[in-house]
């Protein structure tokens, strides 16, 4: 365990149940571990995407790990309170009673988080594909032909049908 893991956290590589519960499209731009100095059995890890923000906070001595996410769209304002060592990422939630605060996050990666988070909360990574680029639509005819499946990924992104479910209707219309 460095220093620098204790005082201001650390980025961190995607990890495979967060992998395992990206909806077609999405990527992570960042993961970060919280400084163990908040939490110090097991601080929060934090993973930015296209589409949201997913928070996996570990449990009984990081055996057992909750995970929650908060999407672009129920947020309206992120701001940086900046410390010595890390900072604190607030983002003003507009449904919800309570803001969200991503504690103990490295002052250079609290920068580049806020500003993506920013990015998401503009609607800029509205219509990114599966490379992380702008997908841009060909023609009338391919609209007709995507329809589906673009409600067919907002239903899966809204949590109203399972990873299985979309798979298997995305197969009976013949999308694969």
């Amino acid at each position: 365990m460095s220093l620098e893991s204790i005082l201001s956290g650390v980025d961190i590589p995607t990890a495979k149940d967060i992998k395992d519960m990206l909806i077609p499209g999405e990527d992570v731009f960042y993961g970060v571990r919280q400084a163990r100095i908040e939490q110090p059995i097991g601080p929060d890890e934090i993973f930015i995407t296209s589409e949201r923000v997913i928070v996996r906070r570990p449990h009984i001595l990081s055996y057992m790990k909750s995970i929650r996410d908060y999407r672009y769209n129920d947020m309206s304002n992120v701001t940086i309170n900046k410390g010595f060592f890390n900072s604190t990422i607030n983002i003003k939630m507009r449904f919800f009673s309570h803001n969200l605060q991503l504690r103990s996050i490295p002052n250079k990666t609290a920068r580049k988080i806020s500003s993506i988070i920013q990015q998401g909360i503009d609607g800029r990574f509205e219509g990114y594909g599966e490379e992380g680029k702008k997908v841009e639509k060909v023609s009338k005819t391919q609209d007709a032909k995507d329809a589906p499946l673009e409600i067919l990924r907002e239903r899966y992104a809204r949590g109203e049908i399972t990873r299985e479910e979309y798979l298997q209707i995305k197969r009976d219309l013949g999308l694969d």
